[in-house]
């Protein structure tokens, strides 16, 4: 007898919208896998108070007005409700203080706009059980919401509950720690997350690792790129952060062309950092071998990854680092930060990964020197690095897993 399908409220701000179809792709993939198990409706609290971006410019009223008027219609964009790849997706609205007050207090507030909405979502078919993605504000959203669901709560600690909004004050420290211990079951994505987790004083056997998912699509287009004859591209997707390390690999790709090396770097993704990664490739002398590509959707990142020669991606914060496994699932060689989630756990598998010291233009050069001087070892790395993917990080691994942690903790509630 087949085991019954279970209703899941999954709670998430970070899922594709119109706006930003690639924004936690990571959520969607498990989210898409579970449909075979599970009857999901995903609920995306969107925030509506203006972000800190506009409150740079005061005293530029242009400046202010065209960001204005970008945040308004970006969220004009955004449905209140709809579907993403065939799965029921609810986009309620509400505000907040700004987030470099008190990040963790946003679902206490968020609830008050989303009561109502959660209360007739669990009326047309009672949730059998609630999955958050980070403490803040879903997990605190998801443990207000289960007094009176009276189902348990699975949250998915994705890195940032731990290196942001636990270390900004002592107020948003208690509240994670609130929200790890009230939470039934924490899935952690590294083991260097989970490790976190556990110093906000949460058992360990509370704490269960579930990778994620890295899959490649069947066929991958490396068309239309313009990729220079002759020269070792470098690649970086993510978000332009600071701490995803971008300046870094600048600075150590200026080491080795004056070195003698033929490079060049495809930056993708945006981000805060833009405009001053822009001018310090100017500075360097490198507009020549820099692109920056951009903000790019799910599957057009692929052909990237697969015209790449090694993905770089030096970010001293990261929980685990999706790019990562997708550049190894396509065979290629990556080069992430020591002491970091996904590289350590990568690392640890097999040679597929180079790891650099945080914030250290010469120990980056020296591995990009290494790899590139040794194209053979870079070939086997990508061949490693694709079995590490397939044998440990497949979204249909990832839903099994989950899907059994769920009826293992609905056993324990009932």
């Amino acid at each position: 007898m087949p085991e019954q399908r279970l209703r899941v409220l999954v709670l998430s701000e970070l899922f594709p919208n119109p706006v930003r179809p690639a924004f936690g792709v990571f959520v969607e993939r498990q989210v898409f896998h579970l449909q075979s198990t599970c009857d999901n409706v995903v609920v995306v609290p969107t925030r509506v108070f203006p972000h800190l971006r506009l409150w740079k410019h005061p005293l530029r009223p242009l400046r202010f007005l065209n960001e204005w008027r970008q945040w308004r219609a970006e969220l004009k964009a955004t449905p209140t409700c709809g579907e993403v790849n065939g799965m029921r997706v609810v986009y309620p609205r509400y505000t907040s203080p700004p987030k470099q007050v008190f990040h963790a207090l946003w679902g206490f507030f968020a609830y008050v706009f989303l009561r109502r909405r959660l209360r007739a979502l669990h009326r047309e078919q009672p949730f059998d059980l609630i999955h958050a993605h980070y403490a803040s504000p879903c997990g605190v959203i998801a443990l207000l919401a289960q007094r009176w669901m009276k189902v348990p709560v699975v949250l998915s600690v994705h890195g940032s509950d731990v290196t942001y909004t636990a270390k900004q004050n002592p107020l948003d420290a208690a509240i994670i720690r609130w929200t790890f211990r009230g939470a039934d079951v924490i899935l952690a994505n590294s083991t260097w997350t989970a490790q976190q987790i556990e110093r906000y004083g949460v058992k360990p056997d509370k704490v269960r690792l579930v990778r994620l998912g890295g899959n490649a699509p069947a066929s991958v287009s490396t068309a239309k790129l313009g990729v220079r004859n002759g020269a070792t591209t470098l690649l970086s997707v993510a978000n332009l952060y600071q701490s995803k390390g971008h300046a870094y690999t600048l600075r150590a790709m200026r080491q080795l062309i004056d070195a003698g090396y033929l490079l060049e770097y495809i930056i993708v993704g945006d981000g805060p950092e833009r405009s001053n990664l822009g001018k310090l490739a100017e500075d360097l002398k490198l507009s020549g071998q820099v692109r920056f590509e951009g903000y790019k959707a799910h599957e057009d990142v692929w052909p990237y990854l697969a015209a790449c020669d090694i993905l770089v991606l030096p970010s001293w914060v990261e929980g685990f680092g999706i790019a990562y496994l997708e550049a190894l699932a396509l065979g290629k060689p990556a080069i992430g930060c020591e002491g970091t989630g996904g590289p350590a756990d990568l690392k640890a598998l097999g040679d597929c990964i180079e790891l650099v010291k945080p914030r250290d233009v010469k120990s980056l050069a020296g591995a990009l020197k290494r790899l590139i001087d040794d194209p053979e070892r870079c070939y086997r790395m990508g061949q490693v690095g694709r079995r590490i993917v397939a044998e440990y990080f497949t979204w249909e691994q990832n839903a099994i897993d989950t899907i059994r942690i769920y009826r293992q903790v609905l056993d324990l509630y009932r």
